[in-house]
């Protein structure tokens, strides 16, 4: 057997040594003793320990808790969800007016839900039903920086969200500098045809447009989703038009043979693209890859790294 003084001497080395740092900083990063964090709300959302179930309601959200490493953790998804990893799980609906007797049923120690707004009460419900609810304004590419920091924090993987932000930051910033002295094209930015509607400044989308060094045609616009006459775009004569919306069919095409939009010359010079809503219209982990695609459509004759 070893002494006592030689086994003290030893622990006292091996507590000491980079492994055992290492070791406990992960430990310490996996499970703190408790966590509070303010949400989009202003609420304080306060947690015994790093949330172990998890529903997200956001489907930006649960790719980020996927990126983060942290999908054995979520019991639910949104039918919006495409990630292949999470088909086996139930899903919630849409995600804006859940079942909250649904959702409890899941035994959820920490839902991520969109704010509550006129007649929608899913986080005062759920609060109510003692469920700890973070709320998470999700709508440009800052607010999802943001919400993987507190996500991070909520589950106890700070570091993890840390290094993602920061690699997502230096990726954008790469794209930038890579088109910023090219002269920016006047884009519309639709993510809907019927009727025509156009993003404002402050989603994702337009967000991505300034990345890009793209000058938004509705900058103006005064709400998220503005519906836009023909005739307006007419009068603004975007240099590109761009679809990103959920519709089915061809929104493109349909918006080529339309009367009047047939004749603006963004049309006429084949500057109108379709655009995967699922990737640009979401602010989570896939982010600068959105922007790389987006600078190489609006500067073709760029290498976008």
């Amino acid at each position: 057997m070893f002494p006592a003084r030689r086994i003290a001497v030893w622990l006292g080395l091996l507590a000491l040594s980079p492994l055992a740092a290492r070791c406990g900083r992960d430990r310490a990063d996996a499970a703190p003793a408790a966590v509070r964090v303010t949400d989009d709300a202003g609420r304080t959302v306060a947690l015994p320990h790093a949330a172990r179930r998890v529903v997200a309601l956001i489907p930006s959200v649960n790719e980020t808790i996927l990126a983060l490493g942290a999908g054995d953790r979520l019991v639910a998804r949104t039918d919006y969800d495409r990630e292949p990893e999470l088909a086996r799980l139930p899903s919630v609906g849409g995600g804006l007016t859940p079942s909250i007797e649904w959702l409890v049923a899941r035994h959820p120690d920490l839902v991520v839900a969109w704010p509550d707004r006129g007649s929608r009460a899913v986080v005062a419900r759920l609060a109510e039903a003692g469920v700890p609810v973070y709320v998470a304004r999700v709508e440009g590419v800052e607010d999802g920086f943001r919400t993987a920091a507190n996500l991070g924090r909520l589950l106890g993987i700070s570091r993890r969200a840390d290094s993602l932000v920061a690699a997502l930051r230096r990726d954008i910033d790469r794209v930038r500098a890579a088109v910023a002295a090219r002269p920016a094209p006047s884009v519309l930015y639709l993510i809907g045809t019927d009727p025509p509607m156009a993003a404002a400044e402050g989603t994702a989308g337009t967000d991505l447009l300034a990345i890009a060094n793209g000058r938004n045609a509705f900058a103006d616009a005064r709400v998220a989703a503005q519906q836009v006459s023909v005739e307006e775009v007419i009068r603004r004569n975007p240099d590109v038009v761009l679809v990103a919306q959920y519709e089915a069919g061809d929104p493109v095409g349909r918006l080529r043979s339309r009367p009047g939009w047939r004749s603006l010359p963004a049309v006429r010079n084949g500057r109108v693209f379709a655009l995967d809503p699922d990737l640009f219209n979401r602010p989570g982990p896939r982010i600068a890859e959105a922007a790389r695609r987006l600078a190489a459509l609006l500067h073709p004759d760029v290498v976008v790294p």
